[in-house]
């Protein structure tokens, strides 16, 4: 007989089939939010911690009006100290920083924002909040407090099937003595111009930002799903949380008959705040050496700010770095990226529309 789990109230007899899931412990998240024209230049504070070599396994950087910006980045936790006096020391600005948390990700989610919406449905069921959450070109990556990760790689077993593993309990027996393969091996950072393994980028798409409270994450899948039923491609999305303003969420669909996209969020949940931009580009990027973060995002941010490019958002996670940039910067934020990366190939993925 099926196993049957509850979706939108309907009990399905059929999870979505991914390919697996990793859980990267012994990190904290650093959040740093500046509304100022003198906050934080992101370029300067990543080049700063590239520095004293702070890994990053995880970053997300959203562009906030006209000069304010909300910067989320994990770092291992024998760093997190240390980061945040550089952030003190260099902006005189103090960070929120969260402790003990885990990045749980889940692959692949093939841009279908489906899969997205599901996670958000699955974790609104159990009453988890997500510290932040970002979508790399193959996975969907969440920061959580350590303390619900249980909670919430048992929650994974209802939506999705991962292969041989039925339950949460089949995966936690095959990760016996594996505990560390997640933990990336960071390489030595020498290269001048490090490599990558392709450019992908995509244009006429629509940036929405949606400010809920957790009580509507669940609420915000059931939009999810109307985007895949239209056969819209989900290309870049980041959503934080902060201790002094509400959550957000940052996505990237492709361009529909105007305001679409938007009315359809909106019917889902009438409360939320949502804005809009549009045309805006994205691009998205790995290579080997990318869980050597500590180079690669300060060497990106400074060859897109020397070359004028407009970065409206980033996420960084899973050895992959995804921009959102307007479309008239496109051009000039790929040619930066050849400018500062070793780029064999770069090819455009056809938009698809509803």
């Amino acid at each position: 007989m099926p196993r049957l789990y509850p979706l939108n109230g309907i009990f399905m007899a059929n999870p979505e089939k991914l390919g697996g899931f990793k859980i990267l412990k012994g990190t904290a998240l650093i959040s740093l939010v500046s509304s100022k024209p003198d906050g934080p230049p992101p370029a300067e504070l990543f080049r700063i911690l590239s520095g004293h070599q702070i890994n990053l396994p995880y970053v997300t950087f959203i562009q906030s009006g006209l000069n304010g910006c909300s910067v989320n980045m994990a770092v291992e936790a024998k760093d997190a100290r240390t980061t945040s006096d550089l952030i003190q020391k260099s902006f005189l600005q103090s960070p929120d920083h969260f402790s003990d948390v885990a990045i749980l990700s889940i692959f692949p989610h093939r841009k279908k924002p489906a899969i997205t919406g599901a996670l958000f449905e699955a974790f609104g069921r159990e009453g988890i909040h997500p510290d932040a959450m970002a979508l790399s070109p193959s996975a969907i990556s969440v920061v959580l407090d350590e303390q619900v990760l249980i909670r919430a790689s048992s929650s994974l077993f209802g939506p999705f099937a991962f292969g041989a593993y039925r339950t949460s309990e089949d995966w936690k027996l095959a990760q016996k003595g594996k505990e560390k393969l997640y933990k990336e091996v960071v390489a030595s950072y020498q290269e001048k111009r490090p490599k990558v393994y392709g450019l992908e980028y995509q244009d006429g798409q629509e940036l929405l930002r949606i400010a809920l409270s957790h009580s509507h994450l669940e609420t915000l899948g059931t939009a999810f799903e109307a985007f895949s039923r239209q056969g819209l491609d989900l290309t870049f999305l980041a959503a934080t949380r902060s201790q002094k303003q509400p959550g957000t969420v940052d996505l990237c669909l492709p361009m529909t008959k105007r305001g679409s996209n938007r009315e359809t969020i909106a019917r889902t949940i009438p409360q939320s705040q949502i804005e809009a931009r549009d045309p805006v580009g994205t691009f998205s990027m790995n290579g080997p050496h990318f869980g050597d973060r500590y180079g690669i995002v300060g060497d990106l941010l400074t060859a897109l700010e020397r070359a004028g490019v407009d970065l409206m958002g980033l996420s960084c996670t899973i050895a992959s770095i995804t921009g959102v940039v307007p479309s008239s910067h496109l051009a000039g934020a790929i040619e930066a990226i050849q400018d500062c990366f070793d780029v064999p190939s770069i090819f455009k993925t056809d938009r698809k529309y509803g």
